[in-house]
């Protein structure tokens, strides 16, 4: 809703309570409008406009809106108390930004045939696409394939309304099967089954800077400013320093199989492999702080877990039979908190989460988009046209889908002109 849609303050100071126009009769203003009725108005609004927009009319406006309180009350209203799907802390949760998000998300991905449009290439890569990342805030899709190439997409003029997408191919990035992408600032690292891990400089085309040795193959991958963490084949995590040069710093074995999947946040490196556990590193203390199955007593002999999403307090991880796991890591503990079915019907593949939304994907060949509740709701389904899919991300708004089909699939926002607004 557009701000110029509001009433006018001079409206607004002139409005009074009654039919009686006698001066002595009280007035609202902007200074004195009744917090109820207010807030009233506000629940016709969305979040978004409230926050950015409501917010800065007048200072008292600003104090209102400021009482996280408000902001609680309107996410229980809508989502009763399933959100966040773990109880926490009042005082130190974000309410006001949590409600900008899910609602941003919902209402985003349910209008998604009207909010999104997709660019299929399936001509560049002639293998199955096994790794996809992000940068620059969406306008970088970075893919890896079987066939030993990276292609980095510029998604500029696609943002723009364009179809065309510029690239630039590095043939043979590596002599095997690219598997993951992870990047830190400009910096992009790639892992193969050629036992390496390559960092590369972003730019027009990647220019390469380290290679980093596993002695194995790497499966999986994730990094942050100086460290970089890979799983392998052959059940280590390797631990890298990229500050010290190309050997490996440490690493560790808790696993009795292949790690295929890394998640990092703080101080806890989050794995998990085809023994069906996982398990919590711990950086600070140097050791294993545990090691869980999400399966006891053989309830599901052939499932292990394929993928994880672990940040803002919350871990979630999905399996081979396409359930997704909701754990609870507040204070090292790491409890299986639920599991959930959501709606897919293969292994899942990849799992994102964030305070507005989660997106999983799977071979079936979809990701959907469910609320970040504590009993999940589909709110959206994106079919891909590139074969199974092997993974996504997901980041401002574009969603960008590796499949086997060669394929590289970005949906991306419809930014819609004045004109076709009004």
């Amino acid at each position: 809703m557009p701000l110029d849609c509001l009433p006018s303050n001079s409206a607004m100071c002139d409005f009074p309570m009654t039919g009686d126009s006698d001066a002595s009769v009280e007035k609202w203003s902007l200074e004195n409008i009744p917090v109820e009725i207010f807030l009233h108005i506000c629940s016709y609004l969305d979040a978004r406009f409230i926050t950015h927009s409501l917010s800065v009319v007048c200072k008292r406006f600003h104090e209102i809106l400021s009482d996280a309180a408000i902001w609680k009350s309107r996410i229980t209203k809508r989502w009763g108390s399933v959100y966040p799907p773990i109880p926490v802390d009042s005082d130190d949760f974000n309410w006001r930004l949590a409600c900008v998000c899910i609602e941003d998300q919902y209402e985003f991905w349910q209008r998604k045939d009207a909010n999104m449009r997709s660019i299929l290439r399936n001509d560049i890569h002639y293998a199955s696409v096994d790794a996809i990342h992000l940068m620059d805030s969406g306008l970088v899709c970075v893919s890896g394939s079987r066939d030993r190439s990276i292609v980095v997409w510029d998604l500029t003029k696609a943002h723009s309304g364009g179809t065309d997408i510029s690239y630039h191919i590095t043939a043979d990035a590596h002599k095997g099967w690219i598997w993951k992408l992870a990047s830190c600032g400009e910096t992009i690292y790639s892992c193969s089954w050629d036992t390496t891990i390559k960092s590369w400089k972003l730019m027009p085309n990647l220019q390469p800077l380290s290679v980093f040795q596993c002695r194995t193959a790497a499966l999986s991958l994730v990094c942050t400013a100086n460290l970089v963490a890979a799983g392998t084949f052959l059940k280590s995590v390797m631990l890298f320093d990229t500050r010290v040069g190309e050997c490996q710093i440490s690493s560790y074995t808790a696993h009795r199989r292949a790690v295929l999947a890394l998640s990092m946040s703080g101080n806890f490196i989050v794995s998990a492999s085809e023994d069906q556990t996982l398990a919590v590193w711990d950086q600070r203390a140097g050791k294993v702080l545990k090691q869980l199955k999400l399966y006891e007593n053989n309830e599901e002999e052939n499932a292990f877990p394929m993928c994880v999403s672990f940040n803002n307090d919350l871990l979630y991880v999905g399996d081979t039979k396409g359930r997704l796991h909701l754990l609870n890591p507040v204070h090292g503990h790491f409890n299986i908190v639920e599991s959930y079915e959501v709606g897919h019907t293969a292994k899942l593949t990849c799992v994102q989460h964030g305070m507005g939304s989660i997106l999983t994907s799977s071979t079936d060949g979809t990701v959907r988009i469910s609320t970040p509740t504590q009993r999940p709701e589909n709110i959206a389904v994106v079919s891909s046209q590139g074969g199974e899919v092997t993974g996504f991300d997901y980041k401002n708004n574009v969603l960008a889908v590796g499949g086997t089909d060669n394929a590289v699939e970005v949906w991306l926002p419809c930014y819609k002109s004045v004109e076709e607004e009004m």
